[in-house]
């Protein structure tokens, strides 16, 4: 992963009514630790909400710039933010030896359309990102699953994940990543019940096909 600069001052004040001054001036107050004592600093909230949005996301490895911190690797272990503004309010930083691996979670991006969804089926992601084990400057922004293979009823585990070069995963489980289920038998059953003496009303009211199954499909997407 690229390896950015972050500027950053080293605080002699703590407290809330620090932090609101230094919002004010629209700094945030953070902390660095990891190696040695903790240090109380501040940053600039534009540059690492852009990072945190960014692809690589708390992934983002970056050089430290400052008295006091110049040359030192860090990255982004917590933050924090308003629940009404959305805005940054405070950030801990994890400062880093960039010649041991770390512990990381990495998303996981899902490519190619089911074999099995174009049968009817639907696909339900279950993980969307695992913990892997690499060299800070390892860390892929993302992690490529191919699902065009599954067939109804078939999965992606973690041990068929085709890690990078340099990445081996932290779980001793082999849990499930991805899978295609069946389509919902709904709509067969509620032609089943439905009355037969009007059965232009039933048409009428029977779902198109494929509704239910987009709907489905949807629902997982906004989970995360």
């Amino acid at each position: 992963m690229e390896q950015s600069t972050l500027d950053i001052e080293i605080r002699e004040q703590k407290g809330k009514g620090v932090a609101r001054r230094l919002r004010s001036k629209g700094l945030i107050p953070g902390i660095l630790y990891g190696r040695g004592d903790s240090i109380p600093i501040t940053a600039n909230p534009l540059v690492v909400t852009k990072w945190l949005l960014s692809e690589g996301g708390k992934n983002q490895l970056f050089t430290l710039s400052g008295t006091g911190v110049k040359g030192k690797a860090a990255l982004i272990k917590d933050y924090q933010v308003d629940p009404v503004s959305r805005k940054l309010l405070h950030v801990d930083l994890l400062e880093i030896d960039i010649t041991k691996s770390v512990e990381v979670n990495v998303i996981l991006a899902f490519t190619g359309k089911a074999a099995g969804v174009a049968e009817g089926g639907v696909l339900n992601i279950v993980e969307r990102k695992v913990m892997v084990r690499c060299l800070p400057t390892k860390i892929p922004k993302q992690i490529e699953v191919d699902v065009s293979g599954l067939n109804i009823g078939d999965s992606i585990h973690l041990d068929e994940l085709n890690l990078p070069e340099g990445l081996e995963k932290v779980s001793h489980g082999n849990s499930t990543l991805v899978t295609c289920v069946p389509p919902t038998k709904e709509e067969e059953v509620t032609a089943v019940l439905a009355p037969t003496a009007e059965p232009e009303v039933i048409t009428e009211k029977k779902p198109k096909e494929g509704d239910e199954a987009a709907a489905a499909e949807g629902a997982d997407k906004e989970k995360k």
